[in-house]
């Protein structure tokens, strides 16, 4: 039960921080995780020895039948004996992070293997206080791991400045790697693994797939070096890709790069911060039960129209900081509810843009250069609740072009250069918007009469507006109290 509680804590704090895209709260959202999992210790079976100040695990280091979790986070352990937890047979749940057990280039786990245990995390153990870059080029080492868990389900070992995991089987007088696809498949240490945690190291290779199960759901490789991954059968079952912040340059369904192939029940793929310029029209053709695509901060210049034409349940799509110079054309309808397309160097919308995403509710184009929008470019977008049209360059919109969306409550149109409301071509739509942004443009006057039909609970925002001269243009027969129903 405490295991299925961790799995679901696990997962679902780490899909909260892709769906809302704030990267700038990642060690926060860690931090909690950590906190999270620490909290199913807090039990009668368990032991907490947290901040310690413990630097050596001896062999036997208690003995009890009923401990089920070991709290041993934000010590100064340098060194565990072999056979440290072997008297704790019901042991589910083990806490090392935050000690210092790396030692000559390795980051070694050999305190024995366990039959019971299904947690075992251990996050940022390494001694050493350099930067990243220091540490990769002084003190390249592997995490080793030298006994078998066999029931072992979420493993974490983020932030331990890694280049490798290697499985090593110990025999009597000396030891040796097994690498050859038979001991490989011999010597599997994690046959039930299902959550595996490698961020913040400096994997360059990918021979640690060989260790992988075959029932592995999650996998969390963001910030590595890694630019090849074929995961192919090991990814039979996973259902969420981290890969953010590594050194990919193209996707594609088979070859070098990151391989899509095989990964049929994947549902959350993030690849951010990568070096991206190509996708091969059938990347994901294995991929149909994709619901979540985050592919921000790339160099991609174009897609094919079919790229995305077997995701037939995508719901969110960041396309964000590329170099795209128009939206992507698609050649099937889709089920996007959620596009994201902030800074890239779009400068046109033209018309029946969007006629492949009927589903669309929220459509972000910040920071762009979008000087023209074409009067039928959001036709057939009737469920369209948020636009985004921030930080471009429209000075004007055509009349009617509001006309699909029915829906539409809110509406942001700062940082342009509009120089009055009745450039915006709003008139027809103001039943239905409930927030209307135009901060920071050079508006120059207001005329009250375009005020008449607005709603009562209707929020302007034109705050920070430099160059509003605060001139008003009002109608005698217009009713005093009009503007006492509009915030501004």
């Amino acid at each position: 039960m405490k295991s299925t509680i961790a799995k679901f804590v696990f997962i679902i704090i780490t899909f909260i921080c892709w769906s809302t895209l704030t990267r700038a709260n990642y060690f926060t959202i860690e931090n909690y995780m950590d906190q999270s999992l620490q909290s199913l210790c807090n039990d009668n079976v368990s032991l907490n020895f947290s901040n310690a100040v413990i630097s050596e695990i001896n062999q036997n280091f208690i003995s009890s039948p009923v401990i089920t979790c070991l709290n041993l986070m934000d010590n100064s352990i340098e060194k565990i004996e072999k056979g440290a937890f072997k008297k704790l047979p019901n042991l589910t749940q083990l806490f090392l992070s935050n000690n210092k057990l790396n030692s000559e280039n390795k980051l070694n786990l050999n305190f024995g293997s366990h039959d019971k245990l299904q947690m075992l995390i251990i996050n940022n153990v390494n001694r050493y206080s350099y930067s990243r870059h220091t540490f990769f080029q002084q003190n390249r080492f592997s995490i080793q791991i030298f006994d078998e868990y066999p029931n072992l389900e979420i493993l974490s070992l983020r932030e331990n400045y890694a280049v490798d995991l290697k499985f090593v089987q110990e025999t009597p007088g000396y030891r040796f790697g097994y690498t050859t696809p038979r001991s490989s498949q011999n010597w599997m240490p994690f046959p039930k693994l299902k959550i595996l945690d490698l961020s913040g190291n400096i994997i360059t290779t990918t021979s640690f797939i060989r260790l992988l199960s075959n029932s592995l759901y999650f996998l969390d490789l963001h910030n590595n070096s890694l630019s090849n991954l074929n995961l192919n059968r090991k990814g039979n079952k996973l259902f969420a890709l981290n890969l953010d912040e590594n050194k990919f340059n193209n996707i594609r369904h088979y070859g070098n790069s990151l391989s899509m192939i095989g990964l049929k029940n994947l549902h959350y793929l993030s690849v951010s911060g990568n070096n991206i310029n190509t996708i091969e029209s059938d990347a994901f053709q294995d991929n149909n039960e994709l619901l979540f695509l985050n592919l921000s901060s790339n160099h991609i210049h174009d897609l094919y129209s079919t790229t995305f034409e077997n995701l037939q349940y995508l719901e969110t799509l960041d396309l964000s900081i590329n170099q795209l110079e128009n939206v992507p054309q698609l050649s099937n309808e889709t089920e996007i509810s959620t596009l994201y397309i902030n800074s890239n160097n779009i400068k046109k919308i033209i018309s029946h843009t969007f006629v492949r995403m009927p589903k669309l509710m929220k459509l972000l184009m910040r920071e762009n250069q979008i000087d023209e929008i074409d009067v039928n470019a959001f036709a057939h977008l009737n469920l369209l609740k948020e636009l985004d049209l921030s930080g471009n360059m429209l000075s004007s919109l055509p009349k009617g072009w509001t006309e699909s969306l029915v829906s539409l409550k809110y509406l942001g149109l700062s940082e342009n250069k509009f120089t009055s409301l009745e450039s915006l071509s709003l008139t027809n739509t103001w039943p239905s918007i409930d927030v209307l942004y135009l901060m920071k443009n050079p508006l120059e006057c207001l005329n009250v009469k375009y005020f008449e039909n607005l709603p009562q609970n209707l929020v302007i925002d034109l705050i920070n507006n430099s160059n509003f001269t605060k001139k008003w243009i009002q109608d005698t027969s217009t009713p005093n109290t009009l503007m006492e129903d509009i915030e501004i």
